[in-house]
Formats: structure tokens, C-alpha cells, sequence
């Protein structure tokens, strides 16, 4: 899944890209359609990059399944589209920053990206603050591109944002265990 002018995943207006895939089944994943490792669409990468470069976005924000199974892939369209223009990257990833160390796959992924929130969701943790999911997912800058902005993280509201596609309706945000708008407007009523 992909949205091309997203507000709720990062500083500015955002791509945000989904990946497939998926081994770690974390329980209350926002994403469990992205879990399964056959499913989703293959995009070109060089097509791809080109949709992100027409959206006018400020950053690329990924997330999934799990962005590090196709660590080669997206740091090649992370490349291509920084050809043209220097966008931020976010990555979301289920695994902790030192085990992604130990792959060079992982690292060329790593080298692209600016700021990485590590961390499987973990349920009992998710202490409902902004832009991750549970309070054991750290916010590491791996650039200086977005140190000024980590206040963002640990804000005590999750917002959201509703893309309408057809009959389909995406609801974009960090959310633990997800809620629909109206279920989260009735949770912070009590």
C-alpha cells in the first residue's frame, strides 16, 4: 500500500510506503495484511521512484510488514529517487538496531535512512504516545536531518488520517492494536 501526501507518519508531508512480508507476528500488529510473505504487488522499483519524486513530498516514510526483508530493494529506490531530489527517509522496523547491524543488506538500508523506530510492538507497552507503537521502540537519528524533530515522538495523541480509494478507505497513523477515529474519540472521553 502506498499514500502519496501523508501528515501522521513523520515531520511534513510524507510518501508513505507500506512493504509485504512480515515473519515477526507481533500480537495486535496494525498491519496483519502485510504479514503474509506471498501477498501485496511487486512495483518497479524505478517507477516507484518516480510516483514519489511527482507526489511533491517533503520525506519517504516506510513501514510494513517488515522493510528490512527488502532491505536491497528499497535502499536502491531510496538512491534512485535522492538522484533527483534529497528526501528524508523513516523506516519502521520490527527489529532492534544491532541485530540489522550484523546483515550488509540491512546496512545499505540503514545507510539511506535518516531516522529509524526499532522494535517489535510489544501490547502491554503501547503507552499511546505519537509516531510509535509501544514505549520499548526507540527513535534513533542516524542523520542530523531530523534531530530537531524528536520531540514529535512521545506526544500524548495519536492522530490520524482517512485516504478514500473507491469503496476503500485507508486509515494512516501509528496506532498500536488499531481503532477507528471514532473508537479512539471515545477512548479520550474517559
Amino acid at each position: 500500500m502506498r499514500e502519496p501526501a501523508v501528515r501522521t507518519l513523520g515531520p511534513g508531508v510524507r510518501y508513505a510506503l507500506w512493504v509485504q512480508g512480515c515473519p515477526r507476528r507481533c500480537p495486535g500488529c496494525v498491519a496483519p495484511e502485510a504479514q503474509a510473505l506471498d501477498g501485496g504487488t511487486a512495483l518497479e522499483t524505478g517507477a516507484l521512484a518516480w510516483e514519489i519524486l511527482l507526489s511533491g513530498a517533503e520525506g519517504l516514510t516506510i513501514s510494513g510488514g517488515e522493510p528490512f526483508l527488502q532491505a536491497e530493494a528499497l535502499a536502491e529506490l531510496i538512491r534512485t529517487v535522492r538522484r533527483k531530489r534529497d528526501l528524508g527517509v523513516i523506516v519502521y522496523t520490527g527489529y532492534r538496531y544491532e541485530e540489522l547491524l550484523a546483515d550488509p543488506a540491512a546496512r545499505a538500508l540503514l545507510e539511506e535512512t535518516d531516522l529509524l523506530i526499532d522494535g517489535p510492538y510489544v501490547k502491554e507497552l503501547d503507552d499511546g504516545k505519537s509516531l510509535r507503537g509501544s514505549s520499548n521502540q526507540r527513535v534513533i537519528p542516524l542523520t542530523e536531518r531530523y534531530r530537531g524533530e524528536l520531540s514529535l515522538y512521545g506526544r500524548p495523541e495519536r492522530p490520524t488520517e482517512a485516504f478514500v480509494h473507491g469503496a476503500e478507505v485507508h486509515y494512516v497513523g501509528v496506532s498500536g492494536e488499531w481503532k477507528t477515529p471514532e473508537t479512539a474519540e471515545e477512548r479520550s472521553r474517559t
